[in-house]
């Protein structure tokens, strides 16, 4: 059933009212439920102080649950970030890399999928970066890649300059097959694309909620598989990460038995609260019903793009495609372009030489033929 997004947008997405907000695949608006369920917190510690503290308990539990329920995992392999780099910091620095091994990613992945591995290199492991060809990272050239020492690839669900979209299932089915840990940064998927951890084989992914998940920054999940989690040693320990971590006057230096081995202290209540209320909204409306909306919307914005003879960056195929479309103007400034887009409130960004727009399921055809109208007024600005 297609969703009625009128009485959505009218109900939590004020930013609709002043805004073509576009810019999901950045850092995306919060829904007025999020800021309330944050604002709340605020309040209650305002009020209350930690008066109430098993209750943030109960709300990390409820938050844990529905992160896991959006990646197809169970609340036990589920620990709370600041951010995607510290999860993949996380697998990084407490993998159990031997001298001489090597992993293997793309050349076209973003930062926080490239620095924590690239530090590797002082304990001489070595990183392999798969060249991509035309806009893809072809799934054969990083088995390619691979020999006897490949402990892991690490790559992103989705590519955050065009939108391409991994091939998960056949990249996780060949390091099943051989032994090869597959991490993903999964920011750019999930929220918006079906994701199930199991199926596609993942054992660690990383994602932080200010995406397509329309959640406040500084607060996300990190998914850790059971079958490898003692695999992984925590290198950031505080009183949260043992088992008995309410007992404070008694050391023991058991771990927690779970992925909240990987929470050294205090979480960020606020963010988690709105953290909630956003994947709230989002299984409400359901996954499959937010991908096939937002896919129909980047089909409108290719035909217009098309039509308008611009130059798109973006993968062809529909199986390839994901909620970013990127595009250039020909013969125009497009980062000028950008800039005088961003002045007129309709917000994207400025990537691969040209502008990447990603919608989210409350946006609108009208929305995206309006952005349009006024990209071309601007090219054709004297």
């Amino acid at each position: 059933m297609p969703i009625d997004v009128g009485p959505i947008r009218e109900a939590e997405f004020p930013v609709s009212s002043e805004y073509l907000y576009f810019n999901h695949a950045a850092v995306s608006p919060i829904p007025s439920s999020a800021a309330e369920a944050g604002i709340r917190m605020l309040m209650r510690s305002r009020d209350e102080g930690a008066w109430q503290i098993r209750k943030w308990e109960e709300l990390a539990h409820e938050t844990r649950g529905r992160f896991a329920r959006i990646i197809g995992a169970s609340p036990e392999e589920i620990a709370f970030v600041k951010n995607t780099s510290e999860g993949l910091s996380f697998v990084a620095a407490g993998f159990p890399w031997r001298e001489g091994d090597n992993l293997v990613t793309s050349n076209v992945e973003y930062p926080s999928n490239v620095y924590p591995w690239m530090r590797l290199r002082s304990r001489n492991v070595e990183l392999r970066m798969v060249a991509a060809r035309e806009g893809r990272v072809r799934k054969e050239d990083l088995f390619a890649a691979c020999d006897g020492k490949t402990r892991m690839i690490a790559l992103s669900s989705v590519e955050f300059v065009n939108g391409y979209r991994n091939d998960l299932s056949g990249i996780g089915e060949y390091c099943q097959k051989h032994g090869i840990f597959f991490c993903v940064d999964g920011i750019q998927s999930i929220g918006v694309l079906p994701m199930d951890v199991k199926s596609f084989g993942i054992d660690a992914l990383s994602a932080d909620g200010h995406k397509w998940l329309l959640a406040p920054e500084g607060i996300g999940g990190f998914y850790i598989s059971r079958d490898v989690m003692e695999m992984v040693e925590p290198v950031i320990l505080g009183w949260h990460s043992v088992k008995n971590r309410f007992d404070f006057e008694n050391y023991d230096f058991r771990l927690s038995p779970d992925a909240r081995r990987f929470e050294p202290g205090s979480h960020n209540t606020v963010g988690m609260a709105a953290f909630n209320a956003s994947m709230e909204l989002l299984l409400s409306i359901g996954l499959d019903r937010i991908w096939e909306r937002v896919r129909r919307l980047t089909e409108r914005i290719l035909e217009k793009a098309g039509e308008n003879g611009f130059e798109v960056l973006s993968p062809p195929n529909p199986e390839e495609r994901s909620g970013i479309v990127t595009f250039r103007v020909p013969g125009a400034d497009n980062a000028a372009l950008w800039k005088a887009m961003h002045n007129r409130k309709a917000i994207c960004s400025p990537r691969g030489g040209g502008i990447r727009m990603s919608p989210h399921f409350y946006n609108t055809p009208e929305e995206i033929d309006r952005f349009f109208d006024i990209l071309l007024e601007e090219r054709d600005r004297p």
